[in-house]
């Protein structure tokens, strides 16, 4: 459960970082550590309700 939650947000941070750093040429360290945390909690949260309710 915890692989599967913290994959899609490394993801995003490591893309959204490379695509300011070459295009933007500033990095939005706060918005982009804020949004991974956000995704990573929200997925945790739904793998975790998805268990519970499939009783496995």
């Amino acid at each position: 459960m915890f692989r599967k939650s913290i994959r899609f947000p490394i993801i995003f941070f490591l893309v959204s970082f490379i695509w300011q750093l070459i295009f933007d040429k500033e990095v939005k360290w706060v918005d982009n550590i804020g949004v991974s945390i956000m995704m990573f909690l929200f997925i945790l949260l739904y793998y975790w309700s998805k268990k519970i309710f499939q009783g496995n």
